[in-house]
């Protein structure tokens, strides 16, 4: 009868991990975790994610760079840009871990590009094309084996990569695009060369 109790409480223990578990899981992405305010924007969890259009549109991303700013920074899908999935070609100069997920420097004739892959942590029951972007984050952390820290790290590989319109602040830093467009969330990603 002794060793009832401490089996009674090892699974008294398990359980309440389990539940602990459970709820955090339950909880699922904050903002906090998952890069802001605007996390349900970019990773198309948000309520106008029906609107997008998934089938990818080639572009530049000098194109991209020369649409102008809207007025107010939307906080909402308010644009074109915003309600398309665009495809670019690109060189990853540099990449990075942030909260939410890792950034890409996106590169190609003189024009820079930024594109963010979430976490699929930060990834809701209601985010669209989730299998997608679960499965870039997984081939360019896994397949291609690119371990991202918080720090930069140089990259060179060939992409293409696919990813929803989104306006961020604009910045003048290099390696960002002056107007603050930005592919987030990033879709999709194939690989030309690099990998």
């Amino acid at each position: 009868m002794k060793l009832a109790a401490p089996t009674a409480l090892v699974l008294l223990a398990a359980a309440a991990f389990a539940a602990a578990a459970v709820g955090q899981d339950a909880a699922g992405p904050t903002a906090k975790s998952c890069g802001g305010e605007l996390w349900r924007l970019k990773t198309l969890s948000d309520s106008g994610r029906k609107a997008v259009e998934l089938e990818p549109k080639s572009t530049t991303i000098a194109a991209i760079g020369e649409r102008p700013f809207p007025r107010r920074l939307p906080r909402s899908r308010q644009t074109a840009f915003q309600r398309q999935v665009w495809q670019v070609v690109a060189q990853i100069t540099k990449y990075r871990v942030e909260t939410g997920g890792i950034r890409l420097e996106l590169y190609d004739h003189e024009s820079y590009l930024n594109a963010v892959i979430p976490t699929p942590d930060c990834l809701s029951s209601v985010t669209r094309a989730r299998d997608d972007i679960a499965s870039t984050f997984k081939l360019f952390t896994v397949d291609c084996g690119y371990p991202a820290t918080k720090d930069w790290q140089s990259l060179g590989a060939i992409v293409y990569v696919s990813g929803v319109g989104f306006w961020s602040e604009r910045r003048s830093l290099r390696g960002s695009a002056r107007n603050g467009a930005e592919l987030h969330p990033v879709t999709g990603l194939r690989v030309v060369a690099g990998c």
